[in-house]
């Protein structure tokens, strides 16, 4: 079985970094992050929020778009569903992939970026995680739902819209907060992880972790109930 995993995973990931996406991506964000920088339009906690917070998310849902499309908009994905065998081993085995792909890719951008800038921006990428995990069962939701790539798409990009301009409307549940002096001090370990001031942080992570696993666990829900 493992074996089986590993051959699938290379195959995905050769087509991922033989498609012209790929390249364009992987270098455009820290082009534009440097650039931004260097112009003086952000200070390093604003290019962190920038990358990971704004940008990185719509970057994620088009992948996962990608890996489970090649299934699901197949009949193979139809087939699929009338082994034996567990069905969500199949969202399960999709979604990592996407995760090595995004978190890869992300790695490759936030190392260098790292040694540039500072320590701050590895900081904000790990603090954002918990958001990539609402997006990911969002998505996946989307997806068994609709029965078709395009419903996860159409769910990433409305999540994606929310976090970006529902600020004010979300309030303590906005994803958008390292731009913010007190969730900065917290993402860099100054403040107390668990001081009284940082709860309300806590509790905003929490929430998209909880998101994503209950939209997750709606996916698998769904997929069992699928038949031929």
């Amino acid at each position: 079985m493992m074996r089986g995993f590993l051959i699938r995973l290379r195959l995905f990931l050769k087509l991922w970094f033989t498609s012209i996406y790929s390249v364009m991506t992987l270098l455009l964000i820290p082009i534009i992050g440097v650039i931004n920088y260097n112009s003086g339009t952000y200070t390093i906690d604003a290019l962190s929020s920038l990358i990971y917070e704004k940008t990185a998310p719509i970057w994620f849902v088009f992948i996962l778009h990608w890996c489970f499309s090649i299934d699901v908009d197949s009949k193979f994905f139809n087939q699929l569903i009338t082994f034996p065998v567990a069905k969500w081993s199949f969202l399960l085995e999709r979604t990592v992939f996407s995760t090595i792909i995004f978190f890869g890719l992300t790695g490759a951008i936030t190392v260098p970026l790292a040694i540039i800038f500072g320590e701050f921006l590895w900081q904000g990428f790990l603090f954002t995680i918990p958001v990539y995990i609402a997006l990911c069962g969002f998505v996946i939701l989307g997806t068994m739902i609709g029965n078709h790539s395009l419903g996860g798409l159409v769910a990433g990009i409305f999540f994606w819209m929310t976090i970006l301009f529902g600020g004010a409307l979300l309030r303590d549940y906005n994803a958008i907060l390292l731009i913010y002096q007190s969730v900065q001090r917290f993402a860099s370990g100054e403040s107390g992880f668990f001081a009284v001031e940082n709860h309300w942080i806590i509790f905003n992570r929490l929430s998209y972790i909880g998101l994503g696993v209950l939209c997750m666990a709606g996916a698998i829900f769904k997929i069992n109930q699928k038949s031929v």
